[in-house]
């Protein structure tokens, strides 16, 4: 199995965890027929190809819109490391006078807290725990 199919599947797998399938009107496969039934394009492998057409400009649309979030969601990162590197530096000295012999540590506490006020929000908000999310 190539990296790509592999890449594929556990994708697949993912989007099955995460993507609730919701439920088919009612009529549904009924309408369906009658609607394939009524189509002027009676060629199957015409209308076969079209459909194909169309799911694979689908998909590199899908494409383009995971690299696009993979490029924002990297910029975020960047900007955030070097935010806090900044934010560091910047604190460092006010830090290690404040809180004398035990700076580090204190800069150790400062930055999980601030970590935690960051990332709980986020995950509360991905599971659907937070209030301001329903």
């Amino acid at each position: 199995m190539s990296d790509e199919s592999m890449h594929h599947a556990r994708l697949d797998r993912a989007l099955r965890q995460a993507i609730v399938v919701p439920d088919l009107p009612a009529g549904f496969r009924q309408r369906l027929r009658a609607a394939i039934a009524s189509n002027p394009l009676q060629d199957t492998a015409l209308r076969r190809e079209l459909l194909e057409r169309e799911r694979l400009e689908q998909l590199a649309e899908l494409r383009r819109d995971s690299v696009r979030l993979r490029l924002k969601t990297l910029g975020s990162l960047i900007g955030g490391a070097f935010t806090a590197g900044v934010g560091t530096t910047l604190a460092w000295p006010w830090i290690s006078t404040t809180f004398a012999p035990h700076g580090g540590i204190a800069l150790l506490v400062i930055s999980a807290a601030l970590g935690l006020a960051i990332g709980v929000p986020s995950w509360l908000q991905r599971t659907g725990a937070a209030p301001w999310a329903r």
